[in-house]
């Protein structure tokens, strides 16, 4: 270890043997006991001080320096020296440079003390510090390099503000430079501390130099490094928001895809059906049963094929994986010579090297060749060729509708079809065995599309037909959808319909040939359906003879329907019928059970048949419709009488000879009388019939007695109804007969009854018991006479039970006869009973004069409410009480000896209503028991207060008026009832609380009160009472009244008062925005008195015009101030708004035109402005779109690409955006800074600008060589191929291909070399064929649509 000291060698007594190491010093000052601190800067105190002058050293385990300052490090050379080295300059303001591990402290200058760094050397080493301060500086420098390239590429540079960069990038460089150069001095690192004003200016110079740079001014080194940045690393805004680079994003190679490499002469090949047949995998059912599909690969090999695989892509998943097929297991080799002896052979296809294989496959999907080899292992060349194998066609008919149908029916039906659209459809319809065939083609799902349908209508050449890669890409159309096919027609005959599928064809040429089925197997799998048409029923109307009928006459109704007449049953026919008077009468319908119907003509007239229909179908009327019906003439009866004798009594009675005129059978009605005293009395009656046109008829009487016979009624079965017979003399006879046996009535005076009541009447017998007793009961006043007849009667007295009386009169019960044991009938002729039945029953009711069922009376007095009453005196008559609401009060009962002008008197309120009376022998009834008798009191004078829009009603006896304006008078209108004059009786208490009482007289039922309203405050007036003419102030004293007070209150308001809150404020807003109320500043006003809403009238002064308009503003309060309607209509310009009146909710108003500071004004500002910079030009991917701002940077542009919205702030004049996709770009909403506008394009009125302003970038084109594969196609000498071109765009289309063969290069590589360049124009198809014979590589290298061009880039490179 060593130190430097001055020019002297110190050795350390512990180095090795083998040399010294020396210390060198430039001065005689030891480092450590002659500084001026001494040892206290090495931690030691005074008392281990040295002598100033000497040198002394320690151990390394000594006190003095070895622990605490001295350690030995060893070099690499194996040589030692010590940890800390020092070096001393006699120039007061030398550096000093010191490491130190413990402490460090800071050296004045002045003092000339020298300054330590602020890291310890023993960390970090000094140079190592200045490099590490250096490296921080050029991070610093570089990040500020990255952040300048982004700036002056316009894009975003992180910091405090989002929208602004330049602000972002001036204050963090400023940030970071500053705090660099103003910590760097504090570390103390030698030759990198500064000055204070050393460091003051570099924080000076790197801020100017960072603001200068941020500026828009050119530097050419930059602006170099800046366009290789760009062009190379930067990324670009795009219409989407997001960033990109445009060389990534612009690839047009990518928009080239395949080639078609044509090769003559092959040597073996493979190639997958050939004939380019269709196949299909048939569904399971009984029908088809399951089985595989047999496809052949041509071979054109002399080897044997051992190995095949197939890529195989399923059509409903577009799944692709790949099938193996080995000799053993999946192909065999097959002869096809009956097969191509119809198809057309080449010369190479006679070869015998031609063979043919079959492929067993059984799913479906899309198949082509991936690879095939031969037992020497070597690979095919494989032609291109494919084939589709989708599920077979199927069809279903469903009918729909009735399986019974009429004639002019629809023979509607549903035919369901499965397989690959197109479809072609064979069908037929049968008619009574009379065949029809159709057929259908290019049958499809609606909005389907698919390939198939561009190719020819040849199957043919569909099977040729070569897919794109698109149409590959997604197999949805080759799979199975459903077709529903709806026949409708008119059916024109009757019979069998049958409807068959007989074909049916899909879009590949697979067919489904269901004619040979049986008729019974299609009608089970749904591929036929029947129903049957049947005709429609003839009616016509006829007559016949029917003795049943009242007119002799029936209807007869016959159907002919043809041969299905009995099939059609039942038939439904509807009659009309006219009477002989000519009055239409309601029509009836008729169900017919039989093709001949009788309907009966019950009544003269004419009968109508109006309709007719069978249990299908409705018919028609034919030959006659209508039947007059006419009355036929009555028959007549002729009668002869004899005697017939009894040996008891003699005559018993007569014989009658009846000889009748008509036709039979014939019905007659004889009754027969009884006479007793000269009286004739209805005693039997007897309905008979004579069969023939003569007939005798017997009768004897059961009862002894004087009898008459009267034949009265003749009819037959022609004449139902009875004939009265004429002249009734003609056809009367009388008989009679002795009595032994005896009866008498007991009873000897008349007996009385009420109406409806009933007696028993005293018989007393003579004779031997038993008796029967025939008697009858005479009403005299009406003749009428009912017989009755008593039986077994073993006593000689016997009471005879009346029945009830229901018809007042005069009654005799009579006896007729009686017979005792000896069987010995005698009628009797003993005198009568006389039973009196009153004919009127006792009734009472309400007296009501003039109709008048109600009365009014003052309440304490009595009223009299009259009655009448009829029956024989004295009467009691009940009566009930009721309250006003109907509900039952009380009974009462009055006694009353005579019955004329008899009155209840009642002195309470209610109802009165009769509900009994009885007179000296019977109950009587009330007549009209529904009447009442209101009893009411005389209303008590009332008042009410009259509600209106002022004044409404808060609680039952409380009442409010709307407040009024302070000076101005209020009225309480008031409505009185009542008989006038009126006293009404009141207090009106005012705001400060003093009560004034009053009392006013009122002849009329209206009055006014007048409040007054000098001061604010609430007024209130309470109605005490109210007197009329009817009821005084006494007669409520009586009565004990009692009345609530009716309280009317009425505030009133002060004058209102309202300012504007920022008083001689100046609002701005832009011209566009005056319709936007959520964009423009709120004005608000200051309510200081008055109750809202108020309505409030402004004074607009328009500086511009020098003219002075006034707005009206309804319901304004806090909450609701329509603002944004100052600012609507106003133009460019300032605008000075005054109060001119106020008028608050009560009415009240306040002119305040006379405040000179009561106003605002409003400053309205232009708007910025936006346009295309080339609106004719087409857009595409990849180019910039630029739109020209006008107005103050920086803009806020709101727009939307294809439905998103997006936002942008842009800092210059122009708004550019690369076209990352293609899209519409549509400019909603622009802003700039200065007039704080926003320009809003979707408002209806924008819509012309909002359209200018769209814009539309279309895609690039893109062109595909087969399917976008590079295929080689190998072909015959003299055969050609086909090259496609696929377009995606918009057409016409223009193409430029060329065709290429290998050639030598320079370093004998083959490179291809163009042939032939082709350019084709005006191409309208998205598809482009070549067919060509000469080999080559075709293709394309430049395309271009409607709107864009694309070069293939990557083939002019290679």
């Amino acid at each position: 270890m060593f130190l430097g000291t001055g020019n002297r060698s110190v050795c350390f007594s512990e180095t090795c043997a083998g040399g010294k190491q020396c210390i060198t010093m430039e001065n005689r000052f030891n480092a450590f006991t002659d500084t001026p601190r001494g040892s206290h800067w090495l931690g030691n105190d005074s008392s281990r001080r040295k002598n100033t002058g000497s040198t002394q050293f320690a151990d390394a385990d000594g006190d003095d320096i070895g622990s605490t300052f001295l350690r030995r490090r060893t070099r690499e050379d194996g040589t030692h020296r010590g940890s800390y080295g020092l070096k001393y300059s006699s120039h007061p303001k030398q550096e000093f440079l010191y490491e130190n591990k413990l402490h460090s402290y800071p050296t004045s200058a002045r003092d000339g003390q020298v300054p330590l760094p602020l890291i310890s050397p023993d960390l970090l080493e000094i140079s190592k510090q200045r490099i590490l301060a250096l490296a921080i500086f050029l991070i610093i420098q570089c990040y500020k390099l990255y952040d300048l390239v982004l700036l002056k590429s316009n894009l975003r540079v992180s910091g405090l503000l989002y929208s602004n960069s330049r602000f972002n990038f001036i204050t963090k460089y400023l940030l970071l430079d500053s705090m660099f150069w103003y910590f760097l001095p504090i570390f103390r690192i030698p030759r990198l501390t500064s000055k204070p004003w050393l460091v003051g200016f570099q924080i000076v110079a790197t801020a100017a130099t960072t603001i200068f740079l941020s500026t828009n001014h050119q530097f050419v080194i930059l602006t170099a490094i800046v366009a290789a940045w760009r062009k190379t690393f930067t990324k670009e805004l795009s219409v989407t928001g997001s960033t990109i680079n445009h060389q990534k994003l612009l690839d047009l190679s990518s928009h080239f895809k395949g080639a078609l490499t044509i090769k003559i002469l092959p040597e073996n090949t493979a190639m997958l059906n050939p004939w380019f047949e269709s196949y299909c995998i048939p569904l399971e059912s009984n029908i088809t049963p399951l089985n595989t599909v047999n496809v052949p690969i041509k071979i054109n090999s002399t080897e044997k094929i051992k190995f095949v695989q197939l890529e195989f892509k399923d059509l409903y998943t577009n799944e692709v994986s790949l099938k193996n097929f080995t000799e053993n297991n999946g192909f065999t080799l097959v002869d096809m010579t009956d097969k191509i002896q119809n198809k057309e052979m080449s010369k190479q296809e006679k070869d015998a090297n031609i063979r043919y294989i079959n492929l067993s496959l059984d799913e479906t999907g899309f198949y082509q060749i991936r690879k095939i080899r031969d037992s020497k292992g070597l690979d095919l060349k494989i032609y291109q060729s494919h084939v589709i194998l989708p599920q077979c066609p199927v069809a279903s008919i469903t009918p729909i509708g009735s399986p019974d149908r009429c004639i002019g029916d629809s023979d509607k039906l549903s035919i369901e079809l499965q397989g690959v659209p197109p479809l072609k459809l064979h069908y037929s319809k049968k008619i009574n065995n009379k065949v029809y065939t159709y057929k259908d083609t290019n049958l499809q799902p609606a909005f389907f599309e698919s390939p198939l349908q561009s190719a020819d209508n040849d199957v043919t050449a569909r099977r040729r037909q070569v897919f794109t890669a698109e149409h590959l890409s997604n197999l949805e159309w080759a799979r199975n959808p459903t077709v529903n096919i709806d026949l409708d027609s008119l059916t024109t005959q009757d019979g069998e319909y049958t409807y068959e599928i007989d074909k049916l064809i899909d879009g590949l040429g697979n067919v489904a040939d269901f004619s040979k089925m049986d008729a019974d197997l299609k009608k089970q799998y749904d591929l036929a359906t029947s129903f049957h048409v049947h005709s429609i029923p003839r009616a016509s109307l006829d007559e016949v003879f029917d003795r049943n009928s009242p007119t002799k006459k029936s209807l007869i109704i016959k159907i002919n329907n043809g041969a299905e007449e009995q099939e059609d049953l039942p038939y439904t026919a509807k009659i009309s019928f006219v009477d002989s008077k000519g009055r239409p009468q309601e029509s009836k319908m008729i169900e017919l059970d039989s093709l001949v119907h009788h309907v009966n003509a019950e009544l003269p007239g004419t009968y109508n048949l109006d309709f007719v229909s069978s249990k299908f179908c409705p018919g028609v009327v034919i030959g006659k419709s209508n039947i007059l019906v006419t009355q036929p003439i009555p028959p007549e009866l002729e009668i002869k009488s004899s005697p017939i004798l009894d040996q008891c009594v003699g005559q018993v009675g007569l014989n009658f000879e009846l000889t009748f005129t008509g036709v039979p059978p014939y019905h007659y009605l004889a009754k027969i009388y009884k006479i007793e005293d000269g009286q004739k009395k209805l005693y039997e009656t007897k309905r008979l019939t004579s069969k023939g046109a003569r007939n005798q008829f017997s009768y004897s009487p059961t009862s002894e007695g004087d009898y008459e016979i009267v034949f009265d009624q003749l009819s037959n079965d022609m004449f139902s109804d009875p004939i009265k017979l004429t002249p009734q003399k003609k056809y009367t006879f009388k008989t009679s007969m002795r009595v032994k046996p005896s009866a008498r009535i007991k009873q000897k005076h008349a007996v009385t009854l009420c109406l409806g009541g009933k007696t028993m009447i005293p018989i007393e017998f003579k004779g031997e018991a038993p008796f029967t007793l025939h008697y009858d009961i005479l009403e005299i006043s009406s003749n009428k006479r009912t017989a009755y007849d008593i039986k077994n009667i073993k006593d000689h007295e016997y009471k005879i039970e009346t029945p009830n009386f229901e018809v007042g009169g005069d009654y005799i019960l009579s006896l007729v006869s009686v017979k005792d044991s000896s069987k010995c009938v005698v009628g009797l002729s003993e005198p009568d009973a006389m039973i009196k039945v009153r004919r009127d029953i006792p009734s009472a009711s309400l007296n009501l004069m003039d109709n008048t069922s109600a009365a009014k009376m003052k309440q304490g007095s009595f009223l009299e409410i009259p009655i009448r009453l009829s029956g024989e005196a004295p009467f009691i008559v009940k009566y009930e009480h009721l309250d006003l609401d109907g509900n039952f009060i009380a009974a009462h009962e009055e006694k009353f000896s005579f019955a004329s002008k008899q009155i209840l008197k009642v002195g309470k309120e209610g109802i009165y209503r009769l509900t009994g009376l009885q007179d000296s022998t019977c109950s009587g009834k009330i007549d009209n028991p529904d009447n009442e008798f209101m009893v009411s009191f005389l209303p008590k004078p009332s008042f009410e207060v009259q509600t209106s829009s002022k004044t409404s009603k808060l609680l039952s006896h409380l009442y409010a008026r709307e407040p009024v304006c302070q000076n101005v008078e209020g009225a309480i209108a008031l409505t009185l009832s009542g008989s006038p004059p009126f006293v009404l009786d009141y207090d009106v208490t005012e705001p400060n609380g003093q009560v004034t009482s009053k009392k006013i007289r009122v002849t009329t039922k209206y009055v006014s009160l007048q409040l007054p309203n000098r001061e604010p405050g609430e007024y209130v007036v309470s109605i005490k009472d109210i007197f009329d003419t009817n009821y005084g102030e006494q007669d409520f004293g009586n009565l004990k009244r009692s009345t609530e007070e009716v309280s009317i209150k009425q505030t009133v308001t002060p004058t209102p008062s309202v300012t504007f809150e920022g008083k001689g404020k100046i609002y701005k807003s832009c011209s566009v925005n005056i319709e936007e109320s959520d964009v423009l500043e709120p004005i608000m006003l200051k309510y200081s008195e008055g109750q809202g809403p108020f309505s409030i009238t402004f004074s607009v002064y328009h500086e511009s015009t020098s003219r002075t308009d006034q707005l009206v503003f309804d319901n304004v309060d806090v909450n609701n101030f329509p603002f944004e309607k100052l600012y609507h209509g106003l133009k460019l310009g300032n605008h000075r708004i005054e109060i001119d009146k106020v008028v608050d909710a009560n009415g009240c108003q306040n002119h305040l035109s006379n405040e000179n500071d009561n106003y605002i004004i409003i400053s309205i500002t232009d708007v910025p402005k936006i346009h295309l910079l080339d609106a004719a030009a087409d857009y595409c991917v990849g180019d910039y779109v630029t739109y020209q701002l006008n107005g103050r940077p920086p803009f806020t542009i709101r727009y939307e690409f294809n439905g998103m919205p997006l936002k942008s702030t842009e800092r210059t004049s122009q708004f550019v955006r690369l076209a990352s996709e293609p899209g519409k770009i549509t400019i909603n909403q622009l802003e700039d800074s200065v007039s704080q506008c926003i320009v809003d394009f979707t408002k209806p009125n924008m819509q012309d600008e909002l359209e200018k302003l769209s814009l539309v970038i279309h895609p690039i084109p893109s062109v595909t060589v087969s399917q976008g594969n590079y295929v080689v196609e190998d072909i015959h000498e003299g055969d050609q191929a086909e090259v496609i071109f696929s377009f995606e765009g918009t057409p016409p289309f223009s193409l430029t291909y060329v065709r290429t063969e290998e050639s030598d290069g320079k370093r004998g590589d083959k490179k291809p070399q163009i042939v032939e360049t082709h350019k084709v124009a005006d191409i309208y198809a998205y598809e482009y064929r070549v067919v060509t014979s000469l080999q080559g590589t075709y293709e394309a290298i430049e395309i271009s649509d409607a709107h864009c061009f694309a070069k293939n880039e990557a083939f002019f490179k290679s």
